[in-house]
């Protein structure tokens, strides 16, 4: 990871979460309309690949976040 300001850090963490909101939008209306047609079951389907976006982008946002708590040692 680039150093970045705590400051740069936030703008980022904000960024991702905009993202990761997007993201959970797109799964949710997966889980609402869609049905898993490889086992021909009743259940919703979510995208793995969707699902794994949406981990990896909520973690990262995470990351951002903590780190734009932190301040330089004096």
């Amino acid at each position: 990871m680039i150093s970045m300001t705590p400051d740069e850090h936030a703008a980022r963490a904000a960024e991702l979460i905009g993202e990761a909101e997007r993201l959970y939008q797109v799964c949710l209306v997966d889980y609402q309309t869609n049905i898993n047609e490889d086992d021909h079951a009743d259940q919703p389907y979510v995208s793995g690949a969707d699902l794994a976006m949406l981990t990896a982008t909520t973690q990262l946002a995470q990351v951002h976040a903590t780190l734009a708590l932190r301040r330089p040692a004096e």
